[in-house]
């Protein structure tokens, strides 16, 4: 049976994407941070992890991102991605046009701004660790309060009320483990590396991208925190290690950086 960790509590978009990708016969232990995630893989107390990247409609999970610079040295890598998608409801003790304040996680606040610009324009906003502390907030307080989060937390006397996006709200987890994974049939490479400073150190390094027909499909800064304007990059590519043209790409990389490497080279469906 494998363990699974995930950036918890349960009831939470994470959870549910470990289950979707997982099952119900693996052990699944939450982890209060996204450091935990790690350090419960590396440790090997977890055969595996959850954390979650990216969000289509406020884009990447800073602090995933960090923890690859900050874990740059450890063994985990990334096995794989799951892509979920994300139902926000507001669930209230009373009733909804008495809200004074919302509570919820910062990416569920961000994704339902417009919302709540929209029909709770006075209520205050109050960040919490996850939905699921959200709604423990609100049991704690009294009937002015409300919290965004999934529908299956609102039990019995609170009330849940869809919250409709005008896009299609989708986030992106990864699957942290151990050693490497097999290729399957269509494969991702999640890179981070930092340059030297120099004029065109940037395109000089995605340079060997373009001549080996090698499609990038994401990438991100992130400042190093140690200098002022020094920053990391992360890279999404089409494509395997194992492959001639990414290794070729990988080796032209390496001459323009300073630091380099493999997040995780993994199979992805679609």
């Amino acid at each position: 049976m494998n363990t699974i960790a995930y950036l918890g509590p349960e009831h939470t978009n994470t959870h549910l994407a470990a289950l979707r990708r997982f099952g119900r016969r693996a052990r699944y232990v939450h982890a209060p941070t996204i450091d935990d995630v790690f350090r419960l893989v590396e440790r090997e107390q977890a055969d595996y992890g959850v954390a979650p990247i990216e969000n289509s409609l406020e884009g990447a999970v800073t602090h995933t991102l960090d923890r690859f610079i900050d874990f740059r040295r450890s063994p985990v890598t990334i096995h794989g991605e799951i892509e979920q998608p994300i139902a926000h409801w507001l669930i209230t003790a009373g009733r909804s046009m008495s809200v004074r304040v919302v509570y919820s996680h910062p990416q569920a606040l961000a994704q339902c701004r417009a919302w709540l610009d929209a029909h709770l324009p006075r209520a205050k906003r109050v960040e919490t660790s996850s939905t699921a502390d959200a709604v423990k907030r609100l049991r704690a307080g009294g009937n002015d309060g409300a919290a965004i989060a999934r529908r299956e937390l609102a039990k019995t006397p609170l009330r849940a009320t869809p919250i409709p996006l005008s896009s299609d709200n989708k986030t992106r987890f990864l699957v942290l483990g151990l050693a490497h994974p097999q290729p399957g049939r269509n494969n991702k490479t999640s890179i981070l590396f930092a340059l030297k400073d120099r004029p065109g150190a940037l395109y000089d390094a995605l340079t060997p991208f373009k001549r080996e027909q090698i499609n990038l499909t994401k990438i991100e800064s992130r400042p190093s925190k140690k200098k002022a304007w020094e920053y990391y990059f992360f890279i999404d590519i089409t494509g395997h290690t194992s492959e001639l043209r990414v290794e070729r790409a990988l080796k032209s990389l390496e001459k323009s950086t300073l630091l380099l490497k493999v997040l995780g080279s993994y199979p992805v469906t679609r």
